[in-house]
């Protein structure tokens, strides 16, 4: 692979997407090194979802491998769709109560999954129009 190839389709949008990548890797890192995933389900089977600590071993699963796959530029457009999904399922069960405004080190408020989804969007709409040979701008 060419290094050529993981800035495309433009610098700006390279690093976006590489720094989604990175912020999603550590993110679910973060997650197996503290052994929060137990905890994790348990929140998620407390809110309702069934399930819930196979549904936080699936959902840090898929971010960890599509974080890499982000930063390297592979199935981009796919782990976005997901983890928009994933952030908007957060955003209802999980923060909307919180208001707008992410304390840190609470489950604040849905500002910081406001932005990651405005950023995923951003990086999903670029690469389907390199995927059309259609010229930024």
């Amino acid at each position: 692979m060419q290094v050529t190839y993981l800035l495309k389709p433009t610098h700006s949008i390279a690093a976006l997407r590489m720094m989604m990548g990175v912020i999603f890797i550590l993110h679910s890192g973060v997650r197996i090194y503290n052994n929060s995933l137990p905890g994790f389900g348990g929140y998620l089977e407390g809110k309702g979802l069934p399930f819930g600590f196979y549904l936080a071993c699936a959902v840090t699963l898929f971010e960890l491998v599509g974080g890499v796959f982000m930063f390297f530029r592979r199935y981009v457009k796919i782990f976005c769709l997901g983890e928009i999904f994933i952030l908007i399922t957060g955003i209802f069960t999980v923060h909307w109560q919180g208001g707008w405004f992410a304390d840190s080190m609470t489950l604040g408020g849905m500002e910081s999954s406001i932005v990651l989804i405005t950023v995923l969007l951003a990086v999903f709409f670029a690469e389907k129009k390199a995927k059309r040979n259609i010229k930024p701008g």
